[in-house]
C-alpha cells in the first residue's frame, strides 16, 4: 500500500511537470499505456471472463474519466500536496453517494466527518494565498466523481473480473479524451515524453499495488496507510517549487485526516 501511495504521488508529480499539456492529452496518454499493460495482464491471467454488465462498466469509466481530468486540472492550479489532500476526501463522498444512490445508511458521525473534512479544505483555501478557488473546486470534483466511480466498482465486483473493470476505464477514456481535447492537442517536446511515460507507468503501478494490498488489508486500513501519499506529494511538491507547506495547509490536512478517521 505504501508502494501504491508512492506511485500515485509520482503520477501527480509527473502531471505537475507537464503544465504545457492539456489535461485531456494527459488522460489520453495515461489511458493508452494502461490499455497496453492491462491487455498484457489479461493475456497472462488465463482466467479472464467477458464483461456481463456493460452499462455499469461504461458509467464507472465515465465518472473515472471526469475525476481524473479534474485531478490533472487541480494539480496544474494548486500545490501538489494540497491537491492530493483534498482528493483523499473520496471515502467521505463515497459514504454520501452510498446514502443518496445505493440506499446505504449514513451515521451521524459520518455526517460530522463530512463537515470536518470540508472545514479542513476551507482552512487550506482561506489562509493559503497560492491555493485558488478553481483549483480547490477541481480537487473536490476529483473526490466526488472518484467516489461515484468507486461506488460502481463495489457493484461491479460482484459479477466482473477485476481486470475487466480496470480495462473499461481506459477504453472509454481514450475516445472521450480525443473528443474533448482534439482541438487543443500539443505535440510533446523533449523531456515531456519521459514525463508522460512516467505518468502512465506510475498510474499502472499504483493500480496493481493497490489491488495487491487489498488482498491483505481491509479497505479502511489500506486507505489509512495510503495517507503517506500526502507526505510524498508534499515532499515532491517542495522539490518542484511549491515550497514547504504552511501552518494552514498542515492544519487543514490534519482536519481532513481526522474526518476520514471519524467517517469509518
Amino acid at each position: 500500500m505504501v508502494a501504491a501511495a508512492c506511485s500515485f504521488a509520482l503520477m501527480a508529480a509527473s502531471s505537475k511537470m507537464l503544465p504545457e499539456l492539456p489535461s485531456f492529452e494527459k488522460v489520453f496518454v495515461r489511458s493508452l499505456i494502461s490499455v497496453v499493460l492491462t491487455l498484457a495482464m489479461i493475456r497472462s491471467a488465463g482466467n479472464w471472463t467477458p464483461p456481463k454488465r456493460v452499462g455499469v462498466l461504461f458509467w464507472r469509466a465515465v465518472f473515472g474519466f471526469i475525476g481524473l481530468t479534474c485531478y490533472f486540472e487541480a494539480i496544474d492550479r494548486i500545490p501538489l500536496g494540497t491537491a492530493v489532500t483534498v482528493y483523499n476526501m473520496t471515502p467521505l463522498f463515497a459514504a454520501l453517494v452510498g446514502l443518496l444512490f445505493l440506499g446505504e445508511g449514513l451515521k451521524w458521525l459520518q455526517s460530522l466527518s463530512l463537515l470536518v473534512g470540508l472545514g479542513g479544505v476551507a482552512l487550506i483555501k482561506g489562509f493559503t494565498p497560492e491555493v485558488t478557488w478553481n483549483g480547490v473546486l477541481f480537487a473536490l470534483g476529483t473526490a466526488f466523481f472518484s467516489a461515484l466511480a468507486y461506488s460502481l466498482i463495489r457493484v461491479l465486483n460482484r459479477t466482473e473480473h477485476s481486470l475487466t473493470i480496470v480495462l473499461a476505464f481506459p477504453l472509454v477514456s481514450i475516445p472521450l479524451s480525443l473528443i474533448g481535447g482534439a482541438h487543443e492537442f500539443v505535440w510533446p517536446q523533449g523531456m515531456a515524453w519521459l514525463w508522460l511515460l512516467a505518468l502512465g507507468l506510475a498510474t499502472q503501478s499504483g493500480q496493481v499495488c493497490l489491488t495487491h494490498a487489498l488482498k491483505y488489508h481491509t479497505a479502511s486500513r489500506a486507505t489509512q496507510i495510503g495517507f503517506v501519499g500526502v507526505i510524498f506529494a508534499m515532499l515532491l511538491g517542495s522539490l518542484m517549487g511549491d515550497g514547504l507547506p504552511g501552518w494552514a495547509q498542515c492544519l487543514g490536512a490534519g482536519l481532513v485526516f481526522l474526518s476520514l478517521r471519524l467517517g469509518r
